[in-house]
Formats: structure tokens, C-alpha cells, sequence
């Protein structure tokens, strides 16, 4: 199984898995001339694409469907509640397999599940997709890791989470009140330290590989996930070097990655 992340931020976010002849999307929110791109840029053939997940309505993770679903009629794999707006930002009636993923869909060899997160969107949801030997587990788009939402990390042997803010920056920066509350509440999004806590605990139960995901470009850099990830480990006496972490970008894909 390969793990590519073609974006991942605020402007949009979209990852490619694939297991032998068959690929899949999770989430569409960049454009189709910048997926064409990313995907050739990766040796990905976007014909190869079997369906197309939705983790939730938000535009940074939906608006690229509107272009691709024109060129090639993708199944879309969307929980209930988050239909209706999906369909609206589309604009046209797609191809959509409704389900509330209390069972895994499988698409020809990989298998895809999904669990409930804490964001402000109707429904938001984090995914579990397995080759049949080997697990990637995905969530971004949350205010708060609880203890199921940790043991659906844990499954993976490769963990895509998100880093989204820096506390200190998002506190002294410029947005209004509201905003700052928000992505700092539990229905927002998860700070650096709250990741590299997450990345402790599932170090300590013999997790390794993780890719970084979801910065902020207003309240957050590369260095700022890597030095206060590189603190938390060292407070928890763990390695840095024992682990291979990769921060996902917003504006070039990550190398495909052999899980």
C-alpha cells in the first residue's frame, strides 16, 4: 500500500492511497488543475481513482469535486449528514454511496472505515484504511484527541494527524476573538503541543512513522511543529531519530510513501 498527500491545509486538502491497480481520494478541496499537476508530479494516473471519501463539508475538502466529477464519475463515499452541502457546493447531482460507515467499505483489496471527530461541521470523520496487512490512520480536522479517537490512532501503522496552530502565535496574532476561540476550542482544530503529546503516547505503544498535517500558514511553521515535537519527545526521554515524521505541505505533494 502507498500513502501520498497531494495538500493539506487551510486551502485545501487532498491524499491519494494505493493498493496494486487500485487508488482512492480522500477528500477533494484543491483544484483539478492543481490535482492533475500534484498527481503527475507523483506518478499517479487519476484514472486509476476507484472512489472518493469525504471526511466532511468544509470547501478546503470538497471544492476540487466539482471539476474532477465532470471529467470522470467517481463514486463519492459521504456520511448522510454531510451530503446536502457537499451536493450544493457541487452544484449537480453525483454519484454518492450515503453510508454512516458503521461497517467498512471495501474497494476491490483496500478496506476503508471510519470514526467519529470533534469539529464544527455537521459531521466530521476520521478514516482507517487497510490493505489487509497493513493500516494507515487519518485525522485532521479536530479539536481534541479522546480515548476512542486514540485507539482508532493506534491501529495505524502509519498516522497522518493533524498540527495545526501554534498556541502562542495564535494567541498573539491578528485574528479577531471569535476565530482564536474557535480553532482553540474543542470543536477546532489540535495545537502543535496536543500532536506531539499524541506522538508521545503512540510512541510509547511502539508507533513510528507519522506525517504532520493541517498547519496553519497564519499560526504555524514547519519549524515550529518540528521544535516543539522535538521538546515534547525529549521531556518524554524518546528519540527524535527513532521516529520518521514528514510535515505535509499546502502547496507540493509529499513523496509516496511504502507503508
Amino acid at each position: 500500500m502507498k500513502f501520498c498527500n497531494l495538500a493539506s491545509g487551510s486551502k485545501g486538502n487532498c491524499s491519494v492511497i494505493t493498493s496494486g491497480s487500485t487508488s482512492i481520494l480522500i477528500d477533494d478541496g484543491i483544484s483539478y488543475k492543481e490535482l492533475q499537476k500534484r498527481c503527475d508530479i507523483s506518478g499517479i494516473d487519476l484514472s486509476t481513482i476507484k472512489a472518493i471519501f469525504i471526511s466532511h463539508e468544509h470547501d478546503d475538502h470538497v471544492v476540487g469535486l466539482k471539476t474532477l466529477l465532470k471529467k470522470y464519475e467517481i463514486p463519492v463515499y459521504i456520511h448522510p449528514k454531510s451530503l446536502n452541502l457537499v451536493q450544493k457546493k457541487v452544484g449537480f447531482s453525483f454519484r454518492a454511496f450515503i453510508n454512516d460507515f458503521s461497517m467498512p467499505i471495501c474497494i476491490d483489496d483496500l478496506q476503508i472505515s471510519a470514526f467519529r471527530v470533534s469539529h464544527d461541521a455537521l459531521y466530521t470523520q476520521g478514516f482507517l484504511i487497510s490493505d489487509g496487512n497493513k493500516k494507515i490512520a487519518m485525522a485532521t480536522d479536530l479539536g481534541y484527541i479522546s480515548d476512542h479517537i486514540f485507539s482508532k490512532l493506534l491501529e495505524g501503522d502509519y498516522v497522518f494527524l493533524e498540527s495545526n496552530y501554534d498556541y502562542e502565535m495564535l494567541l498573539d496574532g491578528a485574528y479577531p476573538y471569535y476565530l482564536k476561540t474557535r480553532i482553540h476550542g474543542k470543536q477546532g482544530h489540535l495545537s502543535n503541543y496536543d500532536a506531539s503529546n499524541a506522538i508521545v503516547a503512540l510512541a510509547r505503544q511502539g508507533k513510528s512513522r507519522f506525517m504532520l498535517a493541517h498547519l496553519s500558514q497564519n499560526n504555524n511553521t514547519r519549524e515550529m511543529v518540528l521544535s516543539t515535537l522535538s521538546d515534547t519527545l525529549e521531556k518524554a526521554q524518546i528519540a527524535m531519530s527513532n521516529l520518521d515524521v514528514i510535515i505535509a505541505s499546502q502547496d507540493i505533494p509529499t513523496k509516496v510513501i511504502e507503508i
